[in-house]
């Protein structure tokens, strides 16, 4: 009898033990990866609706032209005629992509070691045997296929050894990603149909759950 109720009370302890472990894991959002005090901060608030669009568009040309030189001079015609709307209106456009760097590279370090449960769509860096075991997880389809990626700091690198039943395929299907993330920076080749390019990517991830995303 004695026997019998040690037993219960080692049963009963580790369903306990799981249920605790089951409750650590906080579901989280991709607004979360950003510091809080970061989250509502708008380099270009100040600016009018077309100013923004310009400083945009400026930010984003800087960003995907390829280095100049004289092959590519035609290229950035449109762009030498539009920056000189930046001194007119006395625009920094300098201290606006520091300020935008800043908030896009910003990690939430208290994150660090935590089991997080995160939404997201993934894109594969390493597949074998048609079993993606590597992969970038992203808040948008699409993303890192087509530059400029998203920030650093929403961008997750999984490694997904412990997920034996994650097939290649279904891209465009959202996922959740269960496991324990860490607030590690690290950069990434990333080899497309079209050429390379190296993302900087804010966290990363052991994955032990990936599954279909519902709500």
């Amino acid at each position: 009898m004695k026997t019998f109720i040690q037993m219960i009370i080692v049963l009963a302890a580790s369903v306990l033990s799981m249920t605790l472990v089951a409750q650590e894991v906080r579901q989280i959002t991709w607004e979360d990866l950003v510091p809080a005090h970061l989250a509502d901060v708008d380099p270009v608030a100040h600016l009018t609706p077309d100013q923004q669009d310009l400083v945009g568009w400026i930010i984003y040309m800087l960003e995907t032209l390829p280095p100049r030189s004289p092959e590519t001079e035609d290229l950035y015609e449109s762009l030498d005629q539009e920056m000189p709307l930046l001194k007119k209106y006395g625009i920094d456009l300098e201290a606006i992509m520091k300020q935008t760097k800043m908030i896009q590279t910003s990690l939430v370090e208290e994150l660090d070691g935590q089991q997080v449960r995160l939404p997201g769509y993934l894109l594969p860096l390493e597949v074998i045997d048609n079993r993606v075991l590597e992969f970038l997880l992203v808040p948008y389809v699409g993303a890192c296929i087509h530059v400029p990626p998203p920030p650093p700091n929403q961008i997750v690198h999984v490694k997904s050894d412990r997920v034996k039943d994650l097939k290649k395929g279904g891209l465009f299907d959202p996922v959740w990603v269960t496991g324990q993330i860490n607030a590690k920076p690290m950069a990434k080749d990333l080899f497309l149909i079209d050429g390379s390019a190296t993302i900087d990517i804010g966290y990363t991830m052991q994955a032990d759950r990936v599954e279909a995303y519902l709500q």
